[in-house]
């Protein structure tokens, strides 16, 4: 008995580890995306948050081809920009979708900790 015991804890070990190793190894940034939901007949809204020096904080939005999406981010220290899909926009942009799809957008805080506010909007 006490053998199928060690057996078990030793194989419930190395199977915890082999998990832990695999969540240790997925990009960081897949976790910390934040779902961005309008509010029912909307079609925009506005997030605050918090950034500490050289901070990022990523949303994902699923939006569909031909429609248009508007970002702006504004912070305290003026030192924050936006990314839509990987690509820098600055302060924000209006971009039509080429594709339906899970959009990423990014704010990175290039400065000292600050707040921000986001403006997304999806027509």
């Amino acid at each position: 008995m006490n053998r199928k015991l060690n057996l078990a804890i030793k194989t419930f070990i190395i199977k915890s580890f082999a998990v832990l190793m695999i969540i240790g190894m997925t990009d960081s940034s897949v976790f910390s995306q934040t779902r961005i939901r309008f509010a029912r007949g909307r079609s925009s809204t506005t997030l605050a948050g918090r950034l500490s020096a050289g901070g990022d904080r990523s949303y994902i939005l699923r939006a569909s081809e031909g429609q248009t999406m508007t970002v702006r981010v504004t912070s305290r220290n003026g030192d924050v920009s936006v990314d839509l899909g990987g690509n820098d926009v600055g302060t924000g942009d209006t971009v039509e979708l080429r594709s339906t799809d899970e959009y990423i957008i990014t704010v990175h805080n290039n400065g000292g900790a600050t707040t921000y506010s986001l403006y997304v909007a999806v027509r």
